[in-house]
C-alpha cells in the first residue's frame, strides 16, 4: 500500500493553487524511501525534523501580509515571504530578493534582482512581480494597510528587464532600500486573482516554508518546508507554532517540552530558565521606551522645555535597568541605540539628579510642584506596571504627581495615531527605529511630521527633511547625530530604557541565527 505524507488542509481552488498541490505531491513522492524486504516493496515516508516554537499576537489579525510590519522573533510571514532587502542589527543592508540598489540620480534607483527565484506555486519571481506589488501598495485599495505608507515617496516603477527594476521617487529618498526591508513580496498574480482575504488563507511566497494549515481555531499555524525556495531549510522540514499569550505560559511550555524556542519572556523568568539548562539570548529591540510629553498645548506645563528636562533628571533610569529589568538593558537618552545610523556616542542619558529637577521646576514656575495624567500601555511587557510605578515614585519625590491610567491595545493605538489624547498629558510611546535601523524613523515620530503630532518643533523640520536627500553617508550620519543631540536637549519624552528581545531555547537547538530581528529558521540546526 502506498502511504504518502499528509497533505495540507488548505482548499485549492485555482489553477495556480492546483499546480502547487501537484508540485507538493511530486516532492512528497521524491522523499519516499523504498526498502526491499522479503521480496516486497515497503514504502516509508522519510520524517524530517520539526521545530516547535512559540509566537505572539493573534494569527487572525496578522493573516494579511501587508497588515503590519513583519515583526516578532517568530513570525510566519517572515518564513513564507521574502523582502528585497534586510537590515541587520548592526545597520548593514543585506541582500534578499534583490542583490543591489543603486541611485542613478537623486530621484531614481535601479534595483537588481536575484536570479532563478520561484514562488512556491512554480511561478518565476521577476521584475514584473515587484512592479505589481508596489503599484498595488500605492493604490487606493491598499490604503488601509500599514505597509502602504512605505511606498508614499515612489512616483513610478517599471521593469527594465526580468531582473532589473527602475524606481522614480517624488523627492530624493536615501532610505528607499531600507523601506523595502519592511515590504514582503507575495505572489502578486495569485493575490490579484483571489483577493486579499482568500489569498491570506493560502498565501504563496518565495520563502523557506509554505502554510500547511493556519489552524485558526487553535491559533497554531503549521508550516512545511518549501524545498524549491532559494533559501530552503537546512534542517527543519516542519514549523509548528503555538500562539502563547503570556510569559508564564511560555515558561511552562518550554519546561514541559511542548516548544523548543520562544521569546518575549519576562526578565524575572530568566534565572529560572537558565537554571533548567535553557539558553537565553537577548537581542536589541531597536526601540526606546518613554513617556511622550506633548508641547502642542501652550497651557500645558510640558510646553516648557525646562519641565520636560526636569522629569528626565527626576527618574532613576539606572535603577530601572539594573533592578526592574535585571541588568538586561541600559538607560536611554536619545532616539536610537548603538549600531544605528545617527546614534550619537557622545550623548549620555540624563543622570539621576533630583536637585537639578527641583531647580528646573522652580525656574519654570512650579516650585510648589505639579500634577499630570499619564496613559500607558501595559500589555505585552511584563515589567511595564512596575516600571511606571517606579517613575511615579521618583517624580513624587520632586513634587510631581503622576496619575497612571492603564490602556488596552486598541485604545492606545487610537490615541497614539490620532493625537487625540483626551484628558491625558502624557502617553507611553517608543522611539522606534527598528525597521530601518536608522534614527530618522524615531525622530520623525516625535516631530511635526507625524500624523496627529503630539510634539512639534518647526525649526527642526528643514533638517529632518534634508536628511532624506543626503546620499553622502558620512554627512548624513553626522547630521543625524546632531539631530539626536537636539532631541536629547528638547526632551520631547521622558526617556527610560532600551527595549530588548529575550529569547529562550532548549539545548536541542544549535546556535540561533537571525535575519534582522527574526529567527532565521531556514538556517537553524539541531545541536551537534
Amino acid at each position: 500500500m502506498l502511504a504518502l505524507p499528509l497533505m495540507g488542509k488548505v482548499k485549492h481552488k485555482t489553477r495556480e493553487q492546483r499546480r502547487w498541490t501537484i508540485d507538493q505531491l511530486r516532492r512528497s513522492l521524491g522523499r519516499i524511501a523504498t526498502v526491499l524486504v522479503s521480496g516486497l516493496f515497503l514504502v516509508l515516508p522519510v520524517q524530517g525534523e520539526t521545530l516547535r516554537a512559540a509566537g505572539g499576537g493573534n494569527i487572525v489579525a496578522l493573516l494579511h501580509p501587508f497588515s503590519s510590519l513583519p515583526q516578532g522573533v517568530i513570525n510566519p510571514h517572515a518564513m513564507i515571504h521574502d523582502m528585497l532587502f534586510y537590515v541587520s542589527t548592526d545597520g548593514t543592508l543585506e541582500q534578499g530578493l534583490a542583490l543591489s540598489a543603486e541611485p542613478t540620480s537623486d530621484t531614481t534607483w535601479r534595483i537588481n534582482l536575484r536570479p532563478n527565484v520561484r514562488y512556491s506555486n512554480g511561478r518565476p519571481f521577476t521584475a514584473v512581480a515587484v512592479v505589481k506589488t508596489i503599484e498595488y501598495l500605492k493604490s487606493d485599495a491598499a490604503g488601509r494597510y500599514v505597509i502602504s505608507a512605505e511606498t508614499r515617496s515612489i512616483k513610478s516603477v517599471r521593469a527594465v528587464d526580468d531582473l532589473t527594476v527602475e524606481i522614480e521617487t517624488y523627492v530624493p529618498d536615501v532610505l528607499l532600500p531600507r523601506r523595502f526591508g519592511t515590504i514582503v513580496m507575495p505572489e502578486p498574480w495569485l493575490y490579484e486573482e483571489l483577493g486579499p482575504d482568500a489569498f491570506s488563507q493560502a498565501p504563496v511566497g518565495t520563502g523557506s516554508y509554505v502554510v500547511e494549515d493556519w489552524r485558526l481555531d487553535a491559533q497554531r499555524p503549521y508550516l512545511v518546508a518549501n524545498p524549491d525556495s532559494w533559501r530552503a531549510p537546512v534542517e527543519f522540514d516542519v514549523v509548528d507554532i503555538r500562539i502563547v499569550k503570556d510569559p508564564p505560559s511560555q515558561v511552562q511550555a518550554l519546561m514541559s517540552g511542548l516548544i523548543d524556542v520562544g521569546y518575549n519572556f519576562g526578565v524575572v523568568e530568566i534565572d529560572t530558565l537558565e537554571s533548567q539548562g535553557f539558553r537565553i539570548v537577548t537581542k536589541p529591540g531597536g526601540q526606546v521606551t518613554s513617556l511622550a510629553l506633548a508641547n502642542r498645548d501652550l497651557e500645558s506645563p510640558f510646553a516648557d522645555q525646562r519641565v520636560r528636562q526636569a522629569l528626565n533628571y527626576a527618574v532613576d533610569k539606572q535603577a530601572i535597568a539594573d533592578i526592574i529589568m535585571m541588568g538586561t538593558t541600559e538607560p536611554a537618552g536619545q532616539p536610537g541605540l548603538p549600531g544605528m545610523t545617527g546614534y550619537n556616542p557622545n550623548i549620555r542619558p540624563y543622570p539621576y539628579d533630583p536637585n537639578r529637577a527641583r531647580q528646573l521646576l522652580a525656574e519654570a514656575g512650579h516650585s510648589s510642584g505639579l500634577s499630570f495624567r499619564a496613559e500607558v500601555l501595559i500589555t505585552g511587557v511584563l515589567e511595564a506596571p512596575t516600571m511606571y510605578q517606579k517613575v511615579a515614585q521618583d517624580l513624587a519625590a520632586v513634587g510631581v504627581a503622576m496619575e497612571i491610567n492603564p490602556l488596552q491595545g486598541q485604545e492606545w493605538i487610537r490615541k497614539y495615531f490620532t493625537g487625540d489624547w483626551g484628558k491625558a498629558d502624557a502617553i507611553s510611546a517608543t522611539w522606534n527605529a527598528a525597521s530601518y535601523w536608522d534614527v530618522i524613523r524615531a525622530i520623525e515620530i516625535f516631530s511635526c511630521k507625524k500624523t496627529g503630532a503630539f510634539f512639534c518643533e518647526p525649526g527642526l523640520m528643514p533638517t529632518i527633511d534634508a536628511t532624506h536627500g543626503m546620499f553622502d553617508a558620512e554627512e548624513r550620519s553626522q547630521t543625524l547625530q546632531d539631530l539626536s543631540q537636539e532631541m536629547h536637549d528638547l526632551a520631547p519624552s521622558l526617556f527610560l530604557v532600551h527595549i530588548v528581545d529575550v529569547i529562550a531555547a532548549s539545548n536541542r537547538l544549535g546556535e540561533l541565527p537571525f535575519r534582522h530581528k527574526q529567527l532565521a529558521i531556514d538556517k537553524l540546526r539541531l545541536a551537534r
